[in-house]
């Protein structure tokens, strides 16, 4: 039988402003992912402050880049006519994509303007983005944002309240459940192997989150209504596919990576 879900995606008002399960869980998933950050940055060598520092940096940037190809992807039109639209993100969405390559530009930046080992940087980060996607993809259940398509399975969802953004009364594929189930996988592999991973090199954890999300997110976008664009994939699949190569080239910088410091070291060894 299939779940049903009747929950206000508005938890309370404050002052007037209605506040979201979703911007709530958001915040809890910002603490967690923040926390580990600083755990493991403190493990290499990258102090707290610097952490706090790089998470301003990431916030602003996954805004605006979630925000720019949203609108670029969705609402060109809309934007020709209002340019101004761009910054109303409450009338309109963010790109998954879109804020990780913001992110990730935001951090190469960061780590130069720091002078930060950018793949170590990479690998600080990638366990805790892990994390806080996947519990972050629990508001999306709540408020009916991501959707799958139709099913008759019996886990499926189904929902009731007039607010959310899911259709109502039909039963729907949880995709934000199987991705927050999948990416807290991801989490937990990427957590428990970050050692044995880093033997590769520096950038190899982060290759490893990059290229799960992208099998991820590939996956399951076979279970999202959404339009096909390019032989039979979505958006969200194409640039899913360009993630997966990024992520292969992070693995091949890592590889060269320790090669050279390996050498290095050798020769610095010879008398």
């Amino acid at each position: 039988m299939p779940f049903v879900i009747d929950i206000d995606p508005v938890a309370f008002n404050l002052l007037g402003i209605p506040v979201r399960w979703y911007g709530l869980i958001l915040v809890g998933a910002a603490a967690v992912a923040i926390w580990l950050a600083q755990r493991e940055g403190r493990r290499r060598g990258i102090g707290p402050h610097v952490v706090s520092d790089a998470v301003v940096w990431v916030a602003v940037a996954a805004l605006v880049g979630g925000r720019l190809l949203y609108v670029i992807q969705n609402e060109l039109g809309t934007l020709a006519e209002h340019p101004t639209h761009i910054l109303m993100v409450w009338m309109g969405g963010l790109s998954f994509y879109g804020g990780l390559i913001g992110t990730l530009l935001a951090l190469v930046v960061f780590a130069r303007r720091r002078g930060l080992p950018l793949l170590a940087v990479f690998d600080v980060a990638a366990p805790a983005a892990a994390i806080g996607q996947a519990i972050g993809h629990l508001g999306c259940l709540i408020g009916g944002d991501s959707y799958g398509v139709a099913t008759d399975l019996p886990w499926a969802v189904i929902y009731r309240n007039a607010d959310a953004m899911a259709p109502q009364g039909i039963p729907l594929h949880p995709t934000q459940a199987y991705e927050a189930i999948l990416l807290g996988f991801l989490f937990v592999g990427l957590w428990v192997g970050r050692r044995r991973l880093g033997r590769l090199g520096d950038g190899s954890v982060a290759a490893a989150y990059l290229l799960g999300l992208a099998v991820v997110r590939f996956g399951l976008f076979f279970l999202r209504d959404e339009p096909a664009v390019l032989f039979g994939l979505k958006t969200a699949q194409l640039l899913g596919l360009g993630i997966a190569v990024l992520a292969i080239g992070l693995f091949v910088a890592a590889r060269r990576a320790r090669d050279s410091s390996i050498s290095l070291s050798l020769e610095a060894s010879r008398p």
